[in-house]
């Protein structure tokens, strides 16, 4: 059964998103990744305004990450146009769980840095396995595959937006699936902070299933679609376990 609930906000989030690029100030650059991008100024807010140019040329300025929802799920977002500042970012932010975005020019450079300094942000603490979580986006994908060959247990790369898009939603759909889950099984159970990476996780695998409607038809035509209905159905059936638990608690306090 659908599990519809509104998506929760949270204060602190743990989690954050870094894009590297020069372009992506250009009003004709990046459209479909930009649009996946919206403002978190109200958390009540149902419809949230999505980022103009002018708004990503203001983060640019920004020192430090700012709040904005991606694809409706809140998030930590910081973009830079030179290596300097987002190596900075990296140093500054270890404790997060970070999906970073980057074109391959800059790739080149920066990644074979930050996999050096910074490779405990892209491993598992629990298992030791690394996260595929850096989106490589770029024209030359047979050039760039060559020297990110070295990094492959990281990185992941795109010649089209739209399948770094869809890519990406799955995969943090998956993040937040695996820490609800941990979350439920700590002792005692954390059920409003699951509830709240259940919920997250919920409206992205919904999103992803829904690109394959009509509008987004192109996606389908170059990258094969993952089923989710699976992963949909373990969802709401976790998130109806929660309810009841609270439920069931909230009746043994009164």
């Amino acid at each position: 059964m659908p599990h519809d609930t509104t998506i929760p906000y949270e204060e602190n989030p743990n989690h954050m998103i870094i894009w590297l690029d020069l372009t992506i100030g250009d009003p004709e650059k990046c459209i479909p990744l930009k649009k996946a991008f919206s403002s978190q100024a109200d958390p009540k807010n149902e419809t949230p305004v999505k980022l103009r140019d002018k708004d990503y040329a203001g983060i640019l300025d920004i020192v430090g990450p700012v709040s904005v929802a991606f694809e409706g799920v809140e998030f930590l977002f910081a973009a830079f146009t030179n290596v300097e500042s987002c190596i900075e970012c990296f140093e500054q932010n270890q404790d997060k769980r970070i999906f970073f975005i980057t074109s391959g020019s800059m790739g080149e450079i920066i990644i074979p840095q930050i996999i050096s300094k910074f490779a405990n942000i892209f491993t598992n603490p629990e298992t030791d396995e690394s996260y595929n979580s850096i989106y490589i986006f770029c024209l030359n994908k047979e050039y760039h595959s060559r020297w990110a060959r070295a990094f492959r247990n990281y990185v992941q790369i795109f010649d089209f937006e739209t399948d770094l898009l869809s890519r990406m939603i799955h995969d943090i759909a998956d993040y937040f699936l695996t820490e609800g889950k941990q979350l439920l099984d700590e002792d005692p159970p954390n059920y409003p902070a699951a509830k709240h990476r259940l919920t997250w996780s919920h409206e992205l695998y919904q999103r992803y299933d829904k690109m394959g409607d009509t509008d987004n038809m192109c996606i389908m035509d170059r990258m094969e679609k993952v089923p989710v209905r699976k992963e949909l159905n373990e969802v709401n059936e976790l998130l109806e376990n929660i309810d009841d638990e609270m439920a069931s608690s909230s009746d043994e306090d009164d």
